[in-house]
């Protein structure tokens, strides 16, 4: 983990197409300078290679023999601290609550198909998961309309 000092340079180095170029790394793990101007539209290679190399310098990235750009350090800063990379996706930190509350009414509706409890349980059984899910998937959704790529 970077200390907090390193962490506030590399926060203040990460903005603008930095921060991109270091999205696009967390996506896709290792990128060539023309790729990543390819993907990202940048108008010339020099750029993809300038901002690839201030990921370099602050430690994030390692560039092997072949050219090619590795993530080396995640480093959660700005929009990225609501994220969390799982498989090489970046999901929204709620979309796992989410999803739990979104399993546990679907299988609360079949446990009440199958025994019977009382009208009182199952109403706020059923309140308790809406509201998990609602707030759950809100929140994933903002996250992820957060998100630069």
């Amino acid at each position: 983990m970077p200390s907090a000092n390193n962490t506030e340079e590399i926060e203040s180095q990460l903005t603008g197409k930095t921060l991109l170029t270091y999205w696009y790394l967390l996506v896709n793990s290792e990128v060539t300078v023309r790729e990543l101007t390819r993907e990202l539209k940048f108008s010339s290679p020099s750029i993809a290679s300038h901002h690839l190399n201030k990921l370099l310098t602050l430690g994030i990235t390692e560039k092997d023999e072949t050219g090619k750009y590795y993530l080396t350090k995640y480093v959660p800063v700005g929009v990225l601290q609501h994220f969390i990379r799982f498989r090489g996706i970046l999901l929204p930190r709620f979309f796992f609550l989410a999803v739990f509350f979104t399993s546990l009414l679907f299988l609360s509706m079949i446990w009440m198909v199958t025994i019977a409890p009382g009208i009182f349980d199952r109403i706020l059984f059923v309140i308790f998961c809406v509201v998990g899910i609602t707030v759950c998937w809100w929140e994933t959704y903002r996250l992820y309309r957060l998100k630069i790529l």
